[in-house]
């Protein structure tokens, strides 16, 4: 993986979680919960492919 792409998913991982946060600390659970799919999409499509 390039540092660019890599420096990038690592933002878009920090925001995702510090909005699930900021959600749940608000209370807001439906919000905080939804982009717990995201994250595992984005496992299942970033993660090494071995063999």
């Amino acid at each position: 993986m390039k540092k660019t792409l890599s420096l990038l998913l690592i933002a878009f991982v920090l925001a995702v979680v510090s909005f699930g946060t900021w959600q749940l600390f608000l209370g807001n659970f439906e919000a905080a919960f939804s982009s717990a799919p995201l994250l595992l999409l984005l496992y299942f499509f970033m993660r090494p492919q071995n063999g």
